[in-house]
């Protein structure tokens, strides 16, 4: 059994490229140069990980909107086409919380309301993978991941925290950082992940800790620590609160442990 997956530079690739056995990392590039390079993999029992999208730093840039549509959801399609005639064994593609749009409750079995290009385009590789599957018989799972942070992360409000302290660089926050979101951090993320490549039947699992903290409460607790963040406030809409359902998620794993962000930070900043 090998596992592929496809994204080669996504935070979270890298992170399970360190946890998963024989596992092969593929570019969206070298895919759309060559599909035939997976050619290797037709005769093998395969796991699938889609982590190709348009990369996060460039979420809300449609300056070239065919190559936009080409990494979010092009690239999933040629890679199922190629593969239509080998043996899968389980997909698991990574979705986001965004799918749920204006949603506090956010249980996978809510209906989805995309509020934007990402969250819509989401919502559409979800629907590619469940029809693929469903029509193949092959097992799969669509993993709504909150808000990741933690390795090689350059996009996070928790990174941008981190960096704005390092560098002494005024941090732009949105309603004041009263917004309350689900932090989970990377490594939890990817133990979830190696587990659910062994689990079967469960085709929707939120990825969080259950629990919302605020980039506010975040700064405040800095803050109480001798660390003072400089900030600009700037005021938009937002979803006021957004916090993953887990009784699935524990259910499922019986994970009931989470890194905190509190213990990140001292660990990054050396509180």
């Amino acid at each position: 059994m090998v596992t592929l997956i496809i994204g080669k530079n996504s935070n979270l690739s890298n992170a399970l490229y360190s946890k998963v056995k024989n596992c092969f990392l593929i570019s969206s590039r070298e895919l759309l140069e060559n599909i035939d390079i997976l050619s290797r993999f037709k005769d093998r029992r395969v796991n699938i990980i889609f982590n190709n999208f348009q990369q996060a730093i460039q979420l809300n840039n449609l300056e070239n909107a065919s190559s936009y549509i080409t990494n979010s959801i092009l690239i999933t399609a040629k890679v199922l086409d190629y593969f239509k005639t080998v043996d899968i064994n389980k997909i698991i593609y990574t979705s986001s919380s965004s799918v749920y749009g204006n949603n506090i409750l956010c249980n996978e079995k809510d209906e989805l309301k995309p509020m934007n290009l990402h969250a819509s385009l989401k919502v559409a590789n979800e629907k590619l993978i469940e029809k693929y599957c469903n029509d193949a018989g092959i097992d799969y799972t669509l993993a709504r991941i909150f808000n990741m942070y933690g390795g090689d992360d350059n996009f996070s409000i928790v990174s941008k925290i981190i960096n704005a302290y390092k560098t002494d660089q005024e941090l732009t926050i949105v309603n004041n950082g009263n917004a309350i979101r689900d932090f989970i951090h990377i490594d939890d993320v990817v133990e979830i992940y190696v587990r659910l490549l062994g689990i079967t039947g469960r085709n929707i699992i939120n990825i969080g800790t259950g629990n919302g903290s605020s980039i506010k409460n975040i700064l405040d607790f800095l803050a109480n620590n001798k660390i003072t963040v400089r900030t600009k406030n700037i005021f938009r809409d937002e979803l006021k609160t957004s916090t993953a359902d887990i009784r699935l998620l524990d259910n499922v794993l019986h994970k009931d442990n989470f890194i905190k962000v509190e213990d990140y930070l001292r660990q990054e900043l050396n509180i």
